[in-house]
């Protein structure tokens, strides 16, 4: 049969048969495949380190009825330093999972997608910044790209430009920051609502989220860095990361995960074994 290459990166993968394995990969010319890679789990094999989730090849494929078929495989990267962090692959996993949900589609940005995720992983392979913040970095250029970033600079709902002084809250639902006139007068609309509901928990539940969460100045201001600059890849801003208290960091990354939580509808599996590390 004839065969093609694509440059991929190795996304997700589930076992097929006694030996076989299927993997999900990205590709820098077709988006997100899915293809067989025959013998992968047989031990001392070339494929079986190839297939691996966090692996980037250059496949060669051939077209099956349900799957691709890879008929070779040539490593670009497998990125040995994750195996030293538990933290950074963590990270690395989160990345290769949202690639997993917001990936379809991009048939026309897909040499784009290609190289930020690569780039991603070998920052947060071997880029000496807080993975958090290369994370937070990563998810905010990833919603850029595919027109869903989070609307930082002015109240969603007023326009007013936001500074320290007018901050209110988050509000994943609208798909911004409020500022503080606007998050008051929203959390007494809902308050009001809430008050005259009947199924009291749920009625709760719904009111937390549409209230959004508060934001303070400090928090606001990583998001606006990592949202505008590259810390790292400019150094001259890299040491306003470092005095950077973890904790912000880590509340901006909060924030971004339950926005990005929104759009995908689900809650991501990676970010469970964030929390097991508690590292979010």
């Amino acid at each position: 049969m004839p065969t093609y290459s694509v440059n991929a990166i190795n996304v997700g993968s589930f076992l097929l048969g006694e030996s076989d394995k299927v993997i999900t990969v990205f590709t820098a010319e077709r988006g997100i495949i899915r293809a067989v890679a025959k013998g992968a789990r047989k031990p001392g094999t070339k494929m079986s380190g190839r297939s691996d989730v966090l692996c980037a090849n250059k496949l060669f494929l051939s077209s099956g009825k349900t799957f691709e078929i890879i008929t070779q495989a040539e490593c670009i990267d497998t990125f040995p330093e994750f195996r030293k962090d538990l933290v950074r692959m963590s990270y690395a996993l989160y990345y290769a999972e949202l690639t997993q949900q917001l990936g379809h589609g991009l048939s026309d940005e897909s040499q784009w997608y290609f190289d930020y995720l690569l780039r991603g992983l070998q920052l947060q392979a071997r880029c000496r910044f807080d993975p958090a913040w290369l994370c937070l970095e990563h998810e905010i250029g990833l919603l850029d790209m595919l027109g869903y970033r989070p609307e930082l600079t002015y109240c969603v709902t007023c326009r007013q430009v936001l500074g320290d002084y007018n901050l209110g809250s988050f509000n994943s639902e609208q798909g911004g920051i409020l500022c503080q006139s606007c998050g008051l007068a929203q959390r007494w609309s809902v308050t009001r609502e809430s008050a005259g509901g009947t199924a009291h928990q749920s009625m709760v539940r719904e009111t937390s989220w549409r209230e959004g969460s508060h934001i303070t100045p400090l928090v606001w201001k990583n998001l606006v860095l990592a949202a505008d600059r590259r810390v790292s890849e400019d150094p001259d801003c890299g040491s306003l990361v470092k005095s950077a208290l973890p904790q912000s960091i880590h509340a901006a990354r909060r924030l971004i995960q339950g926005y990005i939580e929104h759009r995908i509808g689900r809650r991501l599996k990676a970010l469970d074994l964030l929390d097991q590390l508690n590292v979010q």
